[in-house]
């Protein structure tokens, strides 16, 4: 078989092996990685047996979730308000809360769920998420992480276990993945789950890091986003399709979020920093403009960061 073929589309010519190294952590591991000529999805070559090295314990998606305060039933009604009024529902006091308050969660369209709908997050690590859409009133929730030490088990019954989605066998309206699928060395088996667990009129998120975009072809091999080698993939919107093909899933809509640490910390990996390296290295007009540019990108669907909603396809009508 060809060292070069994409594991996606199974292109085998024209191909780019680019050299990578681990940079977030600065152990400076040497990984090589394919930019597929045809789908421009960039994936790993060769996925290491062992990925605890590249997850220590103090690794951030483990973090144990802390929050400022528990909020007072009044906070509670106005962060509730508010959600529900971006959410699409007439909600007066959310209404007036909008002119001060941008909406907590973007991933969550209007009129797709509600505060009793069935949510489940997949690479959930220790469920920071989720406990922030509790805490503003969503009442059904699961999480899901293989990686995670054991089950955990927050107040008013929201679980995190310990499992693959394989294992998963409910279904479910809101399904997302939060920077989580791009960690996963099989994401054929993931989206073929994906649609067995989503109910007809349910809603798939996927926020992932996507190649060919400006800050890919701006830093290569220094792009934060390749975050080599816990990204096994780094997808655009027509590897995404090419997976969506031959499932009963399809894109309903791609919104580019990506903001300046697209810049900002593939500027560090440059200079040979690590991500934790403090940010006074730049000015102010420095990270003004990185601000503005990653506005502009997002704009022209240059971003490198996009959230992709996925839907069942609508069956033909008898």
């Amino acid at each position: 078989m060809n060292g070069r073929r994409c594991r996606i589309c199974g292109n085998e010519t024209g191909n780019e092996i680019i050299i990578a190294r681990e940079r977030q952590l600065g152990l400076g591991d040497v990984f090589e990685y394919i930019e597929c000529s045809n789908c421009k999805c960039i994936q790993l070559k060769d996925i290491p047996s062992n990925m605890d090295k590249y997850y220590p314990p103090e690794y951030y998606a483990f973090d144990e979730p802390r929050f400022p305060s528990k909020l007072n039933r009044f906070n509670f009604f106005l962060k509730k308000s508010l959600i529900n009024h971006y959410m699409g529902y007439f909600n007066p006091p959310g209404f007036l809360l909008s002119f001060i308050f941008d909406h907590p969660f973007p991933w969550i369209r209007k009129r797709e769920i509600n505060f009793n709908s069935k949510i489940l997050d997949i690479g959930t690590g220790a469920g920071r998420k989720l406990l922030s859409l509790q805490r503003s009133g969503f009442r059904n929730l699961t999480g899901i992480d293989p990686y995670i030490s054991s089950d955990l088990i927050y107040e008013k019954g929201l679980k995190i276990l310990k499992k693959d989605i394989s294992e998963i066998d409910d279904k479910y309206d809101f399904i997302t993945l939060h920077h989580s699928f791009e960690h996963m060395p099989d994401p054929q088996h993931v989206i073929k789950h994906l649609s067995r667990l989503l109910n007809p009129e349910g809603v798939i998120v996927i926020r992932i890091p996507v190649g060919d975009c400006h800050a890919w072809h701006k830093y290569r091999e220094f792009w934060v986003g390749l975050d080599a080698p816990r990204h096994f993939f780094l997808h655009t919107a027509k590897s995404i399709e090419i997976l969506l093909s031959g499932t009963d899933l399809k894109t309903d809509e791609i919104v580019f979020d990506s903001g300046p640490l697209q810049f900002i910390r593939s500027e560090k990996y440059m200079r040979g920093l690590t991500m934790s390296a403090p940010d006074d290295i730049f000015t102010l007009e420095e990270l003004k403009r990185y601000r503005d540019e990653s506005e502009m990108l997002n704009r022209s669907k240059q971003g490198d960061m996009a959230c992709f909603f996925i839907k069942k396809k609508s069956e033909p009508n008898n």
